[in-house]
Parts: structure tokens; sequence; C-alpha cells
């Protein structure tokens, strides 16, 4: 009987055994995925410190003859350090004398005020204030009222448009779009090809995802979008559920609009309200659902495009909240998150 018993035991109990310490190593060896491609950075030592008064700050800075300017940073935002590196801190000489900076980490607990009263974080703030991408830069008048806002990295040449339509006040008369028209700006840009640009001029019959994309001939991050972006494995894999086409926003061509009116593409940019080049506006549905007009790598971008595509605006009031889900997934499958610009393959 205890021999039967041991070889009862041998059958049925140590395999199973067996298969649980299996099943168990392979959880505890299951890899999961790094978000990497970050860059530390810090705010130059010429921003203020203060006591984070909006109301206060803007008013000494205008008594000084001088806009706030606000910069909403985030630690390891790889477009934050390069803003830093290369737009502000190379252009002291166009911003210490005419703005007072001042930083703010979406992700900080310092209280802040933006009329005096009200206190919260600035966490809260940022939320406040929707702030969706980093850096996000917000130019404040002598009544702490926003008269102009930057959505992203910017490179040291549009950055210099925008601190000089702010600095001549010229957001009073005209949107930044018309201000930049009127800079001697010299064309610098070739037009490049992509094999999946679409040859579209009635756009109210499309009826897949539509991205446009508005460029023009004075555009300097263009080149770099096409040769950096465009052209890497997982956004192309996105583009290919869009139609994807290209304007020149500065060009007279006659088209007609998703709402079947007949335009042109610069009059059609400038009811779009696009600031710069490259702009970027996807639709979806009729509607456009979102638009971006700062530099982005390829895993935010692709994003972007899989956010608008999958039609996930649908159960995601920002691109951002599908993005933190799309990131998971990610990681969890053993994949890294890669942030920087070279952070996905090319096509093979």
């Amino acid at each position: 009987m205890q021999k039967f018993l041991k070889i009862l035991f041998l059958i049925l109990v140590v395999p199973f055994m067996a298969s649980v310490t299996i099943s168990s190593a392979s959880a505890a060896e299951k890899t999961v995925g790094k978000v990497i491609g970050g860059q530390q950075h810090r705010a130059p030592d010429w921003f203020k410190e203060t006591f984070l008064d909006f109301k206060e700050d803007a008013a000494e800075a205008a008594a000084e003859g001088k806009h706030a300017m606000i910069f909403f940073d985030l630690a390891g935002c790889p477009y934050c350090a390069r803003m830093m590196a290369e737009s502000v801190e190379p252009q002291r000489a166009l911003i210490e004398p005419y703005f007072n900076s001042i930083a703010i980490d979406i992700k900080g607990a310092r209280e802040v005020s933006t009329d005096g009263e009200n206190q919260m974080t600035e966490k809260q703030l940022a939320t406040k204030m929707a702030i969706r991408f980093t850096p996000t830069i917000v130019f404040l008048d002598e009544n702490a009222k926003p008269v102009f806002r930057i959505n992203g990295f910017w490179n040291a040449s549009q950055f210099r448009i925008a601190l000089k339509f702010v600095r001549t006040k010229a957001y009073k008369k005209m949107k930044i779009g018309a201000f930049a028209k009127l800079q001697k700006s010299v064309p610098s840009y070739k037009m490049k090809d992509h094999t999946l640009l679409a040859n579209v001029t009635d756009f109210s019959k499309i009826k897949t995802p539509l991205l446009v994309l508005f460029e023009d001939e004075t555009c300097t991050a263009c080149a770099e979008l096409h040769e950096s972006v465009l052209n890497r494995k997982a956004v192309t894999e996105e583009l290919k559920k869009f139609t994807f086409v290209r304007l020149d926003a500065r060009k007279d061509n006659p088209i007609i609009d998703t709402d079947g009116n007949k335009t042109t593409t610069a009059k059609w940019a400038e009811k779009l309200g696009v600031r710069i080049s490259p702009t970027f506006i996807s639709f979806d549905e009729g509607k456009e659902r979102q638009r971006v007009d700062g530099t982005l790598y390829s895993h935010h971008f692709s994003a972007i495009l899989a956010y608008v595509s999958g039609k996930h605006y649908k159960q995601h009031a920002t691109w951002l909240s599908y993005l933190g889900v799309r990131s998971k997934k990610m990681l969890e499958s053993g994949k890294n998150v890669d942030l920087s610009k070279d952070g996905m393959p090319l096509p093979q």
C-alpha cells in the first residue's frame, strides 16, 4: 500500500509542483520595459525666483517694461532640455532684458496663485491650464492674462519670432502667423517628398482620418521633421491609416476645405489658425481632433497619430491620457519606451 501511495504521489503531485515552480520562475523572469531617452536639465540661473504670485509677477515685469514668461517644465523631458540648451540659453540677450522668466514644474507641489488670492499647486495649475506638451511657454501681460502660448519645443529661429511678437506687442494687432509672414525670412527649405503623401484638392470628400501638414519655404524645422520623425517605422505605420497631405501655408493654391468651401491653401491655413511651419492638423469624422506645431519625436508623434486613427479620442479626453495607457502596455510587454530623437528604428 505504501508503495502504491508513493507511486501515486510521483505521478500526480510532483508534476504539479514542477509546473508551479516553472510558472513562478517564468513570472519572475518576465522582462518589464524601461522608460529611456529622458534628459536631465535645469532652469538657467537668470530665471527669476519669485513667490509664484503671477499677478504680482506680471505687474512687476510690466513696471520694468517687460512681460512675464512662464516656462512649464518637466524633469527628464528631452524637449525641455533641448529648448533650454538651443533656444533659451543662447538667446539670453533677447530674453532677459524684455522678459521676467519663471520656471514651473508641471508635477510640482509649490503653491502658485494666478490672481493674487486663490492658491493651487504647480501640478494643479498645469491641469487648470490644460498643459498637454512640455515645455509649454506662456507669456503674460501686465494683468497676468496670457497673450501668447507655445506648446512644445520651438527651435531658436521659431522662438525668436515668438519673442519679437510678444516684445513688440504685435499680439494686439495680429496673429503670429501674419506676423511671421512680415519678417524678412530667407527661403531655406525645399519641400521634401514622402512616399505616403497624397495629392488632394477637395478635402470635403475625404472619408478616412485626414492628416494635413502645413509647411513653407521659410520653415527651419521641416527638414529635421522629415529626416528624424516621418521616416520612422512606427510613424510610417500610423501614417498609412490616414490620407496624408502636405500644403504650402503661404501659397494661394486653390482647394476645397473640409467644410466644402472653395478657398486657397494660405487662406485655409489662416482660417485654421496655423501659427508656424511645420504644423500638423488631424481630422476624423469631419472634425479636427489634434494639432501639433511643436517638434515631437517618434514615440510621442506616433501616439498622437494612433490616438486619432484608432478613434481613441472617444474614450480619452486628451492624447496624454491615451499615451499613458499605450506606454504602460509597451512597458508590460517588455518593450522600452524611448523618448529620444532617435528612439525608433527606420523602416527596413
